[in-house]
């Protein structure tokens, strides 16, 4: 992970993990991008904090932010940039609404074990 097209290619694949409304390519592009020991950590305002270990459990909840989101509201993730600093990346996002106004916006600090694969995941809304 240390060229920049593997850094781009792979802030893709994570950005499409939780846009896609494919059920099969969400759980390929989780495994691809998520280490299988993976912990996902938010705090979200009005929710509390929250913590899913594993790629199964990290899974599950970006199905339920997918359903939530993306199917039931028709929201569209897109990327709106990363920066990669050794094995950390921040990933930038924002979800649009099909006419393009912009519903929320965010950021993602992945932080990623030896094989590239993200062990720590921390979202920050707003």
């Amino acid at each position: 992970m240390n060229n920049s097209t593997n850094t781009e290619e792979f802030a893709k694949d994570y950005i499409d993990a939780w846009g896609t409304k494919d059920d099969a390519v969400r759980r390929e592009l989780v495994a691809k991008v998520y280490a299988g020991d993976a912990a996902f950590h938010a705090d979200e305002p009005g929710d509390g904090p929250v913590e899913y270990h594993g790629t199964a459990d990290i899974e599950a909840n970006i199905t339920r932010v997918n359903q939530r989101l993306v199917q039931d509201k028709g929201l569209i993730t897109e990327s709106t940039g990363f920066v990669a600093n050794h094995d950390a990346l921040r990933v930038s996002w924002r979800m649009i609404t099909p006419n393009g106004n912009v519903a929320m916006t965010g950021m993602n600090m992945l932080l990623r074990n030896a094989t590239g694969k993200i062990s720590h995941d921390y979202i920050f809304i707003g």
